[in-house]
């Protein structure tokens, strides 16, 4: 076998499904009938007991109503879950998933521990059986969103920007950095909306960013080109290793100060009747540097 019959072997998944492993994805899907299909079969298949009262669950904390017929031939009544599931809007559905999460914690398993402070170790595995699936399952049919260890479910552009999101918070759990966190987990709230806010995201960002360089610099009542230029340049460019960084870090910054100029266009009120929202793509654009400059900033902030 040469190299190129050993490379081509190499990237075959063996035992992948042939749809999953030959046909051209494309970009990632905010709906997939497929997807639906799989929720509703994982419930039947092992979580039918609990129909009732899932389905007052969902009614009581959403207002979802999976709608019931009564079987004349079997006296009993039956839920649609198999409708809801087809027929429900994609965000709902996607609500559903985390409120179905919630319901199965109460099949909770309780273990001893030899920890005296805390002897019981409590343990749900049908709740973690329904996360597995439902994270695989979003995996599998390419779907836009992803799961967070709660359940929710989150806006998913691609792993990258997966990866910068959950590095960025991975830096802000000071108490610091509380109102930063806030405003940056928001931003992508918004993203995560249907439709997706993009206006709202990119403001929230800028927030984040504002806040920070706020307790950076106490002086400074607002974030603009100004501040970044003489303020968060300055405390950057101390902190450089040698000749050649200083020149790229001041560089960088000239770039962020230019960023936070052109941001101020959605930062503020816009003179036009119909309201003014970034693409989706620029409002990613966005997301993404303004993580990767809060990693950053806050190494700068906690430099001594």
């Amino acid at each position: 076998m040469n190299d190129t019959q050993q490379n081509a072997s190499a990237a075959i998944a063996v035992g992948e499904l042939f749809a999953r492993q030959y046909v051209e994805r494309g970009a990632p899907l905010q709906d997939n009938p497929f997807f639906r299909r799989r929720l509703d079969a994982f419930l039947q298949s092992n979580h039918y007991k609990d129909y009732a009262n899932l389905a007052a669950y969902l009614r009581q904390e959403s207002g979802l109503v999976v709608e019931t017929f009564y079987s004349d031939a079997y006296k009993s009544v039956y839920y649609k879950f198999t409708d809801f599931f087809s027929s429900t809007k994609i965000e709902l559905v996607l609500s559903a998933v985390t409120l179905i999460w919630r319901f199965l914690r109460k099949y909770s398993q309780v273990s001893t521990t030899r920890n005296s402070a805390s002897p019981f170790a409590y343990t749900y595995p049908s709740a973690d059986a329904w996360h597995a699936f439902v994270a695989r399952a979003m995996r599998e049919e390419n779907m836009a969103y992803t799961l967070d260890e709660k359940c929710g479910v989150h806006f998913f552009v691609d792993e990258e920007f997966e990866r910068n999101r959950v590095t960025a918070l991975s830096c802000l759990t000071s108490a610091r950095y509380g109102a930063v966190r806030v405003a940056f987990e928001q931003a992508h709230s918004y993203l995560d909306a249907q439709p997706a806010d993009t206006k709202a995201s990119v403001r929230a960002a800028f927030e984040a960013l504002e806040i920070l360089g706020r307790l950076m610099d106490t002086q400074s009542k607002n974030l603009n080109k100004w501040m970044v230029e003489n303020k968060l340049k300055p405390m950057a460019v101390a902190k450089a290793q040698d000749a050649t960084e200083t020149v790229v870090v001041e560089k960088l910054f000239d770039g962020l100060a230019l960023a936070v100029d052109g941001l101020h266009n959605y930062r503020h009120g816009q003179g036009s009747q119909q309201p003014i929202a970034p693409s989706l793509s620029v409002a990613v654009y966005v997301l993404s540097s303004v993580a990767a400059a809060l990693r950053w900033l806050v190494a700068i902030d906690q430099q001594p």
